[in-house]
This record gives C-alpha cells, structure tokens and sequence, in this order.
C-alpha cells in the first residue's frame, strides 16, 4: 500500500496555520487595544466627580465650609493660635480636593461632618480660670 499526497496534505495544513498564526496577532493587538482603552476609561472615571442635581457644587461646598470655620471661631473661646490654624486652613483649602475626599455631599450637615472630620485636631479652647 502506498501512501500519495502526503506532501500535499502537510503543506495545506501548514499554510493553515501560517494564516491563523497571520490572524492571531492581529486579534491579539486588536484585544490589546481594546483591554487599554477600557483600562485608560476606568482611570478617567476614578479622576472625575461627578456630581448629581441634588449634590451641592464646589461653590456651595466652599461657602458652607467658610460658614462652617467662621461660627467657630466667632462662637468658641478659642486660642488665638487654634484661630490662627483655622484661618490658615481656609486660605489653603482646596475644595475640589475635599470634595474627592469626602463627598459628593446632599447636605449641610454632611459638610459639616466633613469639616469637623478635618479640623478637629485644629481646635483648642482657652482655660477658662475660675
């Protein structure tokens, strides 16, 4: 018995494989392309905030949070270096900042649970002698 077209047979299952070998890296970069886009997306959603029509917006964040230092330095006995501390605070106060930390915020007392979060450490009562 003798074998015929075996050299055919190879060589057409070769050309096979050179053509999905030619197909793969192209799927490859083409999955490769696609992995990054959606990597790059996802880094772009994690760098933004965004804020809904009932979260208050970064002007309404600032004023609430000057509102916020300003009733305490007006209404508690404070050290003058503690009131100092707190100025010095809100001069340097980045909302957008505070915001990506503690927000997205619907309310004032949200805010001010922020703001009591950030300067507690800032506040210091005088003695009072008696």
């Amino acid at each position: 018995m003798e074998i015929t077209n075996v050299s055919g047979a190879y060589t057409s299952a070769a050309q096979a494989a050179e053509e999905v070998d030619e197909k793969d890296p192209k799927k490859v970069e083409e999955e490769k392309a696609k992995e990054k886009a959606a990597e790059t997306k996802k880094k772009e959603q994690k760098d933004t905030v965004e804020l809904s029509s009932s979260d208050y917006d970064e002007a309404d964040v600032e004023e609430k949070a000057n509102n916020y230092v300003d009733n305490i330095i007006s209404t508690m006995n404070l050290t003058d270096e503690s009131k100092a501390l707190l100025q010095q605070y809100m001069s340097t106060f980045d909302v957008a900042k505070f915001i990506k930390s503690y927000g997205p915020f619907t309310s004032t007392a949200e805010i001010s649970a922020a703001m009591y979060a950030v300067t507690s450490g800032l506040i210091k009562l005088q003695q009072q002698d008696e």
